[in-house]
């Protein structure tokens, strides 16, 4: 594949974010992607146009087409010349997985997600949709074909806020929508209708009620009623190529205009297609052949953690049976490992020795406990004993009380939180128990000093 579709073809993204109050550019909250067809999909401040990384350097992305956030919230990318659609996270860009591997010369384009949980791939060499589970990844039924009304489907699909598919058919110049209530394609826009040659980005309007349409040989952006396909009006002209649309922050139309060696992205006026600015400049960053753009958030900024705020909270647990008012755990245990929240990985977990804890309850509200951790294969926590107490009471305890302690029907009452009083406020015991009398314990205490 090449840069131009005439020869080929060449790609640029749109993912688009309304329009929202202008952003200072000394903290931008908003990052624009540009799919490079012959290099990456490139990642820019979106506010000063500056060029900040590359998305993927490992091989991954080759003719770099549609880029969007899923409904999963990470970023998928069309990668037409690895037969590939890959995914990302939006906040590190780091590599989660291939989505799916459609297969070398099926020529992959754009994307598009229903509102059932699935996401549509166009085919531009075969002329059909595919639709695929996000949950899974299976493919969902046979391919879907329009038939003669559409060729050459591009990566300016897009669903629209009715809920439907539309889809530029580079070749025959025109827009087809599909229906998938009723399974059916229809022209929405006809072949070369108001000058259309090579339609490639579609763009709906904030309000909804709009279509912007890239034509990348005749130069012009035109504008469609979506609700019937009626021509609105010719917002640009004399762009030369232009590809991929989307809205900036400040309520620009961008537009991806431009070859291999000028392919630059510029802020439009969205009524009356004036150039505002060139946001970003020719092989800024290498961009090379623009295919699609997209703003998206910038990812959250991580603050220098307060080492006042890190403690040392320790957790121990331990399960057994009650016998009478005693319960002896003589193996409680630890959890080491692994890490926090994404890099939490349940294989990692090691479940170690730490001791011994035992509980003696003396009323139905109060308990001397103990905790033994200083001999051999423990964690040497040393040896100890208090007084713990209910934090809380319930109908269980009430019930106790009301029974009398020696009485009582069951052991219920057990259940709860329970810690050493006032004077020991930031350690305690989270305790159930099952009618049968089996206590699960979970002790959140502190590694001693030094540990």
């Amino acid at each position: 594949m090449c840069f131009l579709r005439s020869a080929c073809r060449w790609l640029f993204l749109a993912f688009c974010c309304w329009v929202v109050p202008s952003v200072a550019a000394a903290d931008c909250e908003y990052r624009l992607l540009v799919s490079g067809y012959y290099s990456n999909v490139h990642i820019y401040d979106a506010c000063s146009g500056a060029h900040l990384r590359k998305l993927d350097e490992a091989g991954r992305i080759n003719g770099a087409q549609a880029v969007k956030i899923g409904p999963d919230g990470l970023l998928w990318v069309v990668s037409e010349e690895a037969g590939k659609i890959l995914r990302y996270r939006a906040d590190t860009y780091d590599f989660v997985d291939t989505f799916a591997d459609v297969g070398l010369g099926w020529g992959a384009t754009g994307i598009a997600f229903g509102g059932d949980g699935d996401v549509y791939v166009s085919s531009y060499a075969t002329n059909v949709l595919r639709r695929y589970a996000i949950a899974t990844g299976a493919r969902i039924g046979a391919d879907l074909v329009a038939g003669a009304i559409l060729r050459g489907p591009d990566n300016g699909l897009l669903t629209g806020p009715d809920g439907k598919l539309y889809i530029p058919g580079y070749d025959t110049s025109n827009i087809v929508r599909y229906d998938p209530a009723a399974g059916t394609f229809g022209v929405f826009v006809p072949s070369q209708a108001n000058g259309i040659r090579r339609t490639r980005g579609l763009l709906v309007s904030p309000d909804g009620a709009k279509l912007y349409v890239s034509s990348e040989r005749s130069g012009q952006i035109l504008r469609y009623v979506l609700a019937t396909g009626a021509f609105d009006r010719e917002i640009a002209r004399g762009l030369g190529i232009v590809t991929g649309l989307a809205w900036h922050p400040d309520g620009s139309l961008l537009a991806a205009v431009g070859d291999a060696a000028t392919g630059r992205v510029v802020k439009l006026d969205p009524e009356t297609g004036t150039e505002r600015a060139v946001l970003v400049q020719p092989l800024s960053g290498g961009l090379s052949g623009p295919t699609y753009v997209a703003v998206i958030p910038a990812p959250a900024a991580v603050a220098t953690p307060d080492p006042a705020t890190i403690g040392s909270q320790y957790w121990i647990t331990g399960l057994a049976t009650l016998a009478g008012n005693t319960l002896d755990i003589p193996d409680a245990y630890t959890t080491l490992g692994t890490g926090f929240g994404p890099a939490f990985d349940p294989a990692q977990v090691r479940r170690l020795p730490w001791g011994r804890i035992k509980l003696t309850f003396t009323n139905c509200t109060e308990a001397m406990f103990e905790w033994q951790s200083s001999a051999a294969g423990t964690a040497g926590f040393g040896s100890g004993s208090y007084r713990v107490q209910r934090i809380l009471r319930n109908q269980a305890t009430t019930a106790c009380e009301a029974a009398g302690f020696a009485n009582a029907p069951n052991k219920l009452w057990i259940g709860g939180a329970w810690y050493g009083g006032e004077a020991r406020s930031g350690e305690g015991l989270m305790l159930d128990v099952t009618a049968e009398g089996m206590v699960f314990v979970a002790w959140f205490t502190h590694r001693p000093a030094g540990m």
